[in-house]
């Protein structure tokens, strides 16, 4: 990863440190890869691994000494991941830690401009018409579509939920 420093400095990251020969390593693949593509199209996080046999000078630099050895990086502040390595636990946290959340009271800072739109739009609407907006893109959670129109979704859904006054987003 020979843009490491620049990457964790600009945007949350998760990391996996592994070497080939790692049996929980192998094990957690899956579920990390999974998670890897799902997030893959997203701007503003980065998942992704780092293996300590062809790159040990990173993995040494980064104080790791067992593997996995999982990381994260949030406004390029360092953190060690102690949760469970399946793909529910892994998504959980990304959800909850390294997203980056359009938060209605500090837009100008934390929403991006197609968001500002959008919660002017909705803004307008009545609770009825927001309610209808929720079950709506809450019956479109579990379709197939691409990575960056299912954080669109998600995105507006938070929105629409702080609009509504929804204490759990």
């Amino acid at each position: 990863m020979s843009n490491f420093e620049s990457t964790v400095s600009t945007k949350n990251t998760l990391i996996k440190f592994y070497q080939d020969w790692c049996g929980h390593c192998k094990n957690m693949k899956p579920a990390y890869d999974q998670l890897s593509s799902e997030y893959s199209d997203d701007s503003n996080v980065v998942i992704a691994d780092v293996n300590c046999g062809t790159e040990p000078e990173l993995c040494e630099a980064n104080e790791v000494t067992g593997y996995p050895t999982i990381k994260y990086w949030v406004k390029g502040s360092e953190n060690s991941y102690n949760l469970g390595r399946d793909y529910s636990s892994l998504k959980d946290f990304v959800s909850s830690t390294l997203i980056i959340k359009c938060d209605i009271n500090s837009s100008a800072q934390t929403c991006s401009d197609k968001a500002l739109k959008y919660i002017a739009k909705m803004s307008m609407k009545s609770n009825e018409d927001v309610d209808n907006e929720v079950k709506r893109l809450e019956g479109m959670e579990g379709n197939s579509m691409k990575a960056e129109l299912k954080n669109w979704l998600k995105e507006r859904l938070g929105i629409l939920k702080q609009l509504r006054g929804d204490k759990e987003l």
